[in-house]
């Protein structure tokens, strides 16, 4: 009896996957912690803290902060943002390039926000994944325009949208840092427009 046989594509991402372990494992231990929701726990447990523009803490608290969430919505919704465009992107770019963008967009975001808040010269605790996941969405749109939108189910103007609604969200909530997501999506646009 013949078969017929379809191709699919059998690539998992699990730099993704990784990803969104490292941040889930960091909140559950946050919320042992009682640190969650708890300023000043979290700044104890590694924030990007800024005290009247001066950054207060060692430089891993460049780092620290693309890990941590304040709350479960916090989390809940750079997660579902990670694996939705992380997944379209390991694909085409593979593991590697998916985690390097991560951290970079990470690491842009929150040297942004020092420089942002030193010019400012404001005080603020900061902490989230959202420039890191900015930056993969800065990746994903440097994809669509250097392939004329020729990616198989990603449409332009969908891609301009989510990123129009990305940051207009932003910047209608006093709460959300824009700084970080503004440094990590240029950082991210920067990157695909070097990756082939």
């Amino acid at each position: 009896m013949s078969r017929l046989g379809f191709i699919r594509d059998r690539r998992y991402p699990y730099g993704v996957v990784v990803l969104a372990a490292v941040n889930i494992l960091y909140f559950l231990l946050l919320t042992a912690e009682g640190a969650v929701e708890n300023t000043l726990a979290m700044i104890r447990w590694g924030a990007l803290y800024m005290e009247a523009g001066e950054f207060v803490g060692g430089w891993y608290r460049l780092v620290t902060p693309m890990f941590m969430h304040f709350d479960i919505y916090h989390l809940g919704s750079n997660l579902l943002m990670l694996m939705a465009v992380g997944d379209i992107l390991e694909k085409e770019l593979g593991t590697f390039r998916v985690v390097f963008v991560y951290l970079v967009g990470g690491l842009a975001g929150n040297v942004a926000t020092v420089f942002w808040c030193r010019m400012l010269e404001k005080s603020v605790v900061s902490a989230g994944a959202s420039g890191a996941v900015f930056a993969l969405v800065g990746v994903l749109c440097a994809m669509v325009l250097k392939k004329r939108g020729r990616i198989p189910g990603i449409r332009r103007e969908r891609v301009f949208m989510m990123v129009f609604l990305m940051l207009y969200s932003g910047a209608a909530n006093a709460e959300i840092n824009m700084a970080a997501h503004v440094g990590g999506f240029l950082s991210g646009l920067l990157c695909g427009c070097f990756f082939p």
